[in-house]
């Protein structure tokens, strides 16, 4: 046999043997490829199986107490207010007769069995039975279906790399058959370049096999703890609620999650140093969300971080310009960094965006999210508590930074919120009751408002007799409250009387008339419960506000003592 023909059978024996080695790998990686490809089956239909849980978990229990509390604890409240109207009556069979009918509502309501409610006290532990009901498990298994749905993702694209390595170890095994068919050192070309797509696609499957080895596991115990922990926040037990996000934090240190709601609680004992912790930790863990920007934006502005609060609103409005409570807080932090031109820019841009999407829904038939009015009427909340911060007249409600982390000429700073509070109170109502700003101003003139009781009238019903109340003070225990205001000006077309109690509306409270305040020049109006002898004003700050066609024209306060 000649040398070449020599040569030649080595060459071919080589290839031969490198063709039976590739064969094998694609034989292996096409096993682990299946491997692969049903776990991720696996993991996704966990996933959907808990998914359709916790859907359903979420659903039965919100209407299981809906039930218990709209139906069987109102109905039983109901009948209690007729127990003690009866009593005060002095009909005190009726009040026996309703005293039977709460036993029976007692006995056919899980809530108001004696593990979540005690009659005398009269009100059910709501955080607790809600928890035990429904939240804690819809939460347990919306966060494995969280985390069997990550795990089938990650295994399949551990799959989709798998079926590479085979396409490419199947053009590796092509290029070494047609080094076969030719002959000199061009054949040797195939089978290096075959032999590099090998050696790339057996370091690929190597970490492709590692990937598998330490891929992501549901993490149940963590989760359990997690879902706990939320039991408990809701049910306002903030020591316990630490210990489980804690232990969920042990079982699993990335759980981003944990760390958020880890931050809420040391937002609620005002710990706002470790509450910013929590929520960056989150975010660098991935929970890069809207939820955890925005709470983590407000704290750096409670804290006089006004730059850091201004990057991450920023962050949020970048991609979400929608969202109106963030614009907001964004406009609340140039004014107390001193920057009232972007201040004004970013309350101008509130306007329209709140304007925009209540003509967008209403245009399409819907109304507006209830979350818009509460947002609208907060940011107003949040400007008066800047101007009580400001003026050193902090209430316990207070949310604002301190005196000393405003800058700027802090007397321009308050008569500039008090510009905005009102524009924003006022838009408010106009595009409450009319979808659109409002425009123009009122030449209306509603004189300083005087609280007490009406304590006489005339035979036509026209109040004769008003009695003011000493240094604006109602005594607890009074049922309601008069207010006397003087009115000069054009006829009116609609008026609203909103009331806030300790910094917050009462909507019970709410009035609207479409009375023409030009008929008389001194009026009367109501606010309280004198339609029953059960009622009685709760203590606190009552702060009223009238509007006449959408425009503020007054306010004054009122204390219930």
């Amino acid at each position: 046999m000649s040398e070449q023909a020599k040569t030649d059978k080595k060459f071919d024996n080589l290839v031969t043997i490198l063709i039976a080695s590739v064969a094998i790998l694609v034989s292996i990686t096409a096993y682990v490829q299946n491997y692969t490809s049903n776990l991720s089956d696996q993991s996704r239909r966990r996933a959907q199986q808990n998914s359709i849980d916790a859907t359903r978990q979420e659903v039965v229990g919100a209407i299981q107490y809906s039930y218990e509390w709209q139906g069987a604890f109102q109905a039983w409240s109901e009948l209690d207010w007729q127990i003690t109207s009866a009593e005060q009556n002095g009909d005190y069979e009726t009040a026996d007769r309703y005293r039977i009918l709460q036993g029976r509502i007692i006995d056919i309501s899980k809530l108001l069995n004696e593990e979540y409610f005690d009659p005398e006290y009269g009100w059910p532990e709501l955080g607790r039975y809600e928890a035990e009901t429904y939240l804690v498990e819809s939460r347990r298994l919306s966060e494995t279906y969280l985390a069997e749905s990550e795990a089938g993702n990650f295994t399949d694209n551990i799959a989709d790399g798998l079926i590479v390595q085979i396409t490419l170890l199947t053009v590796a095994l092509s290029l070494y058959g047609l080094s076969l068919a030719l002959a000199g050192r061009v054949r040797w070309l195939f089978v290096i370049v075959g032999s590099g797509i090998v050696g790339v696609c057996m370091l690929w499957f190597a970490g492709s096999l590692y990937q598998i080895l330490t891929r992501p596991t549901v993490n149940h115990d963590a989760i359990r703890a997690y879902a706990e922990g939320i039991g408990l926040s809701n049910q306002g037990r903030i020591d316990e609620a630490f210990e489980k996000f804690n232990l969920a934090l042990s079982l699993k240190p990335d759980y981003a999650k944990a760390h958020y709601e880890r931050g809420n609680l040391y937002y609620a004992l005002e710990d706002y140093a470790n509450a910013i912790t929590e929520y960056e930790t989150a975010r660098s863990k991935g929970l890069d969300d809207i939820s955890t920007n925005w709470n983590l934006g407000w704290t750096y502005y409670l804290t006089g971080q006004y730059l850091q609060a201004i990057e991450v609103n920023d962050h949020i409005l970048q991609t979400h310009p929608e969202v109106l409570g963030v614009r907001m807080n964004q406009a609340l932090t140039y004014l107390v960094m001193g920057d009232l031109v972007r201040s004004q820019e970013q309350y101008d841009i509130l306007m329209s965006e709140a304007e925009r999407q209540i003509s967008e829904a209403r245009n399409n038939g819907d109304e507006p999210p209830a979350s818009l009015w509460y947002y609208m009427d907060a940011s107003a909340i949040d400007l008066q508590n800047l101007v009580d911060r400001l003026e050193g007249n902090p209430k316990a409600w207070t949310e604002a930074p301190d005196v000393n982390q405003v800058n700027g000429d802090h007397n321009v700073i308050r008569d500039f919120a008090i510009k905005q509070m009102i524009r924003l109170k006022e838009a408010t109502t106009a595009l409450e009751y009319t979808g659109r700003l409002p425009s123009g101003e009122t030449s209306a003139e509603v004189g300083t408002f005087v609280f007490g009781h009406v304590t006489g009238k005339d035979s036509e019903g026209y109040i004769t007799d008003f009695e003011p109340a000493s240094n604006g003070i109602i005594s607890y225990g009074d049922s309601s409250f008069d207010v006397q205001f003087t009115y000069s000006g054009p006829p009116t077309s609609q008026y609203i009387w909103k009331v806030y109690r300790n910094g917050q509306e009462d909507l019970t409270l709410r009035r609207v008339s479409n009375q023409d305040l030009s008929e008389g020049d001194t009026w009367y109006t109501n606010f309280g419960f004198d339609y029953t002898n059960v009622f009685i004003l709760a203590d606190g700050e009552y702060r009223l506000e009238l509007y006449i066609d959408n425009q503020l024209v007054q306010s004054g306060i009122v204390y219930i003592k």
